[in-house]
């Protein structure tokens, strides 16, 4: 941390006087504040266990996986890098139950066609000219002629031709020549279709063990870690963009532990404390941070300006802002100056 008479030195040479001259920025009339800049982050590694139905259909070799008799009670080392989530999968001893599925031998009946590999498939349907309607003007695809023939309906433009049922001239639909019907295309009028579940099988793989006949049910213990941030960036009484002041700072002093932080000054203590209290399933935590302290000056001789001074290496810089009096005199010219505009363009319109 930097002496005050180090501050003051470094306003001086600021000021493009020597660091040594107390005449330039003297001592008396000079306020010196100190003021902590903290960032960082905090990771912690935070456990969930639970235990849960284990299924796999078909046959299943677990014999790679731990076993436990309790899972609250199953021992696992903290995390290398709490910043890695993780799951673990446990097997709880004595619970592997491999069986025979009730289906047969993996296949079970087709539900759309009952087993039977077909379906029922009308084997004739409507024309697609006539619809079946007036197929023919004599007979109504009956093949026998009716005493008087119907009449064409109206509107009708499609040629008529000679019926095949019963041989009328210039009467029958010309797609289905009297018939009002044809043959379905996909059974060809043969009145079965093939089933387009099973094809034709009658069975079908059974979804449950998934066409193998067997599955394997077990408790399963599922461990599972996952890092949660807690991200900050905080000063004390000086304003955000004081972090702006230090980017070339090669002064910040760091923190990175997975461990007990020792020998906590009182600033930093005063920051970090709140954020370090243990979380539900906390397993293991990594802070990192980062923290340099400020030096904040006002001079009596020097109303108008702040001077602050940010450690580094080798030499401190000093960043030089508007006072908030000179902050506040600056808006009330610039609140003066926006009256009397306002006033002038009153009086001259």
């Amino acid at each position: 941390m930097l002496s005050e008479e180090d501050i003051l030195a470094a306003v001086r040479r600021s000021l493009g006087a020597a660091g040594a001259d107390p005449t330039a920025f003297p001592a008396d009339g000079a306020r010196i504040t100190r003021h902590l800049l903290v960032d960082g982050e905090i990771v912690r590694s935070v456990e969930t266990r639970e235990e849960r139905p284990g299924f796999h259909p078909g046959s299943r070799d677990l014999s790679d996986r731990p076993e436990y008799d309790d899972l609250d009670g199953y021992a696992i080392p903290a995390p290398a890098d709490p910043g890695n989530p993780s799951t673990l999968l446990l097997v709880r001893r004595g619970t592997v139950d491999p069986r025979p599925c009730v289906c047969a031998n993996g296949r079970r009946q087709c539900a759309r066609c009952e087993g039977a590999g077909d379906l029922k498939c009308p084997p004739y349907v409507p024309c697609g000219g006539c619809e079946g309607r007036l197929c023919c003007l004599s007979c109504e695809g009956t093949g026998k002629p009716a005493l008087k023939a119907a009449d064409r309906p109206q509107g009708e433009t499609a040629t008529r031709v000679r019926c095949r049922e019963c041989g009328a001239e210039d009467a029958a639909c010309e797609k289905c020549r009297g018939a009002g019907r044809k043959k379905c295309g996909v059974c060809r009028g043969s009145g079965t279709r093939p089933c387009p579940v099973c094809k034709r099988e009658g069975t079908i793989a059974h979804d449950y063990c998934e066409g193998t006949g067997r599955y394997v049910r077990w408790t399963e213990g599922v461990v599972d870690r996952r890092p949660v941030v807690d991200a900050f960036e905080e000063t004390s009484s000086l304003p955000a963009r004081a972090f702006a002041w230090t980017r070339e700072s090669d002064g910040w002093e760091h923190i990175d532990t997975a461990h007990e932080i020792p020998d906590m000054d009182a600033g930093i203590a005063a920051f970090l404390k709140p954020r370090l209290g243990f979380h539900d399933g906390e397993v293991g935590r990594r802070v990192r941070v980062r923290h340099l302290s400020l030096a904040r000056v006002t001079h009596d001789d020097h109303p108008h300006r702040v001077y602050v001074v940010v450690p580094g290496q080798v030499t401190p810089r000093v960043v030089a802002v508007r006072s908030p009096r000179r902050t506040l005199q600056l808006a009330l010219l610039a609140l003066l100056v926006l009256v009397a505009t306002f006033t002038a363009a009153r009086l001259v319109s």
